[in-house]
């Protein structure tokens, strides 16, 4: 943390500590004796006017320690430093969640997710990603309307249709 020498009507023990990430500017002097002031108003000047002292500190180290820049049209910025306090956290860190039996066991057997990155292609006749099968998919038969034919395949598929196990076999059912 930073420290500033504040000049001001009384000399202060300590000077008032900034810490320009954050934004702090705290007085580790003790505040004027309240008791004194007699009236709830003069309480609130009292603290009003080193609120003022910290506020007028935070703002001079600002201007003269910070890089100050200006983009074209647009306003001023002030670039500030990393901070040097650690702030604490509201709540404590969370426990680490148990893991399920599902989650043991694939631990154990190597067992990993699916990943969804190579489910989907891209189709350069669409200009955009499609998934590789299923609806709308690249594999539609619609899209390849050009299919070369395997004779060999072709033959026997006749071979097969004139008079095979399978046509008796259906004949049967039928009766």
């Amino acid at each position: 943390m930073a420290t500033v020498d504040v000049q001001m009507e009384d000399a202060k023990a300590q000077p008032l500590m900034c810490d320009l990430g954050h934004l702090l500017c705290n007085d580790p002097n003790p505040l004027p004796s309240l008791k004194d002031a007699g009236s709830d108003a003069e309480r609130e000047a009292i603290i009003a006017s080193t609120a003022r002292d910290c506020a007028q500190a935070l703002i001079n180290q600002l201007l003269t320690n910070c890089p100050i820049s200006r983009a074209e049209g647009e306003d001023l910025q002030i670039t500030l430093p990393t901070p040097e306090m650690q702030l604490p956290r509201e709540k404590p860190v969370p426990k680490e969640k148990e893991k399920t039996k599902w989650e043991k066991f694939a631990a154990k057997k190597g067992i990993q997710k699916k990943k969804r990155e190579g489910k989907l292609q891209y189709d350069e006749a669409k200009s955009d990603w499609v998934p590789k099968y299923g609806y709308k998919g690249k594999n539609s038969e619609s899209a390849d309307w050009l299919v070369e034919v395997d004779e060999k395949a072709e033959k026997a598929a006749e071979k097969g249709g004139k008079g095979g196990r399978g046509e008796k076999s259906a004949m049967k059912k039928r009766r």
